[in-house]
């Protein structure tokens, strides 16, 4: 199994598998489908190659199997913060550990960003196998978003996370 960051090399793999969590696990996220469909894999390389939107990918035998992007907010008064988005791990390598040692390049990343503090997150507050991920690093549950999103004419509510680094 190969853990890293992503480059702009990697664009075609990572939009396939981000198409495939769209499709087979719309309600876990706040993008569309059909719309991120739209978008070129140049859009798609850009993103990768953004320094403050980094994502780490999990290959096996050459095939992406998990992705995870960790996003720097870049305000002065916010870029102690960063959030978690986009987290995915095919259905086929799940209960493997393999999306849990993702995670945790994820946090040794962050843990090493100079003056990042803070990582934040939204999961679907129904998603209780994502919510039970996240309590087993030590995320904090701090509230509801009720209504974040709406599909076809239904609402999905989304649970805050947030886990204090302790390199502040």
């Amino acid at each position: 199994m190969e853990y890293r960051r992503l480059t702009p090399e990697d664009a075609e793999q990572y939009r396939e598998l981000r198409l495939m969590a769209l499709r087979t696990d719309a309600d876990a996220f706040s993008t569309d489908f059909n719309e991120a469909r739209q978008r070129p894999v140049s859009a798609t390389a850009k993103n990768l190659a953004n320094p403050a939107a980094v994502t780490f990918g999990a290959y096996g035998e050459g095939r992406l199997l998990a992705i995870m992007t960790l996003f720097r907010l870049s305000g002065k008064k916010t870029s102690h913060r960063a959030e978690v988005l986009a987290v995915y791990a095919r259905e086929e390598s799940r209960g493997a550990g393999i999306a849990s040692t993702l995670f945790g390049h994820l946090l040794a990343f962050a843990g090493e960003w100079e003056g990042l503090e803070q990582l934040e997150l939204a999961v679907n507050s129904e998603n209780s196998r994502a919510i039970d991920f996240y309590d087993r690093f030590g995320f904090t549950r701090i509230g509801i978003l009720p209504n974040a999103q709406q599909t076809d004419g239904r609402y999905i509510d989304e649970l805050m996370m947030v886990l204090k680094l302790g390199n502040e």
